[in-house]
């Protein structure tokens, strides 16, 4: 880190084509296999990109969404490097859930790595762990000595927005 400290995360708004040079930095910094730029296009077409930042402008991460009827799907969820491991990723996703709960969404679903260490951020938040899709994402791995693309599982979460009517 380079001396840096974030206050924490105070706004999300949309991303927007001008942000895209960034946020695939940051995707290419972050992950082995990152989305493309027309991955991230069609995200901003469908209008459920953000980029969060804090009260003094820096951008921290982005997210990508997809909605249908009333759960929102995280497609795409990061935190810069240089502000990482700061708390930004549980203040942004709980900003997030509040406001997708405000829209009336009912619930959130993601899926992530099997290895991935934010599924313990993500129960936290009330994500619970509903099963596995095999062999989802393309991963690196060493096998005698030699570095090989292999496949990895991914855990499908969620986490209800809405206290259900009794």
């Amino acid at each position: 880190m380079d001396g840096e400290w974030v206050s924490g995360f105070d706004f999300f708004r949309p991303m927007t084509e001008l942000d895209l040079d960034w946020v695939l930095t940051v995707e290419q910094q972050c992950y082995d296999f990152p989305w493309s730029r027309r991955g991230f296009e069609q995200a901003l077409d469908d209008g459920l990109a953000y980029i969060f930042c804090d009260a003094q402008q820096n951008t921290l991460g982005y997210a990508c969404f997809l909605t249908v009827l009333d759960e929102v799907q995280l497609l795409n969820f990061c935190v810069a490097p240089k502000w990482q491991r700061q708390g930004v990723a549980r203040c942004a996703l709980q900003a997030l859930q509040n406001h997708f709960r405000a829209a009336s969404y009912q619930i959130m679903l993601l899926e992530v790595r099997v290895s991935n260490v934010a599924i313990g951020l993500y129960e936290s938040l009330g994500f619970i762990k509903n099963g596995i899709r095999p062999d989802y994402y393309s991963a690196w791995d060493y096998q005698d000595g030699d570095l090989v693309k292999v496949r990895e599982d991914a855990l499908l979460m969620s986490c209800a927005l809405q206290t259900p009517q009794k």
